[in-house]
């Protein structure tokens, strides 16, 4: 009997963690991509950078990214944002000297709502910049918590340059197309 609950609570563990939403159909999704460049706070590397619909009301709104080292930075998309207004919502990132990185874990919150930075609003699919940023430390009392700065960053990459590196990690032939068709109008 023991063992029998050991292997459903095992089951129900797993099935928990593989509980992802596979969209098949990108025809009405949107390329939403970004930069951030970390290099004044504390985490030297990102391992995730998280995207929010917050309209219209959505049961999954977090979209995650793929994340790639690009031009002293990290360079962020998805594939995946139906119509609505999207914003970066957080990067999270350790501090690591070769393949050795610390336990402590530090999340770069950029808030729901309030202010312009990663925000977009998607209405019709296609391909969209969420911003370049400069992320900066912020100078804070020896018992208060630790607060940065995401302002426009002041050498990022071309927009140009980004997207040929999005295209080529793209599989999906619908958005393959998308980022031709805007780099086309880029020239």
């Amino acid at each position: 009997m023991r063992r029998r609950l050991m292997l459903l609570l095992s089951t129900l563990v797993l099935a928990g963690c593989s509980t992802t939403t596979t969209i098949k159909d990108f025809s009405d999704r949107s390329v939403g991509y970004g930069w951030l460049n970390i290099k004044e706070v504390e985490a030297n590397r990102l391992h995730d950078v998280s995207v929010y619909q917050f309209r219209p009301h959505a049961e999954a709104p977090y979209y995650p990214t793929a994340l790639k080292e690009f031009q002293g930075g990290y360079l962020y998309w998805t594939m995946a944002l139906p119509p609505g207004s999207h914003k970066t919502i957080s990067a999270t990132g350790q501090r690591c000297l070769g393949i050795l990185c610390s336990n402590t874990t530090y999340r770069y919150s950029f808030g729901k709502q309030g202010d312009d930075v990663g925000a977009v609003t998607i209405r019709t699919p296609g391909v969209y910049h969420l911003g370049s940023y400069d992320l900066k430390d912020v100078k804070t009392g020896f018992f208060e918590a630790g607060r940065f700065d995401a302002s426009p960053a002041a050498r990022p990459p071309a927009r140009r340059e980004m997207l040929e590196e999005i295209l080529k990690n793209v599989d999906e032939p619908v958005i393959a197309d998308r980022i031709r068709r805007e780099l086309a109008g880029l020239r």
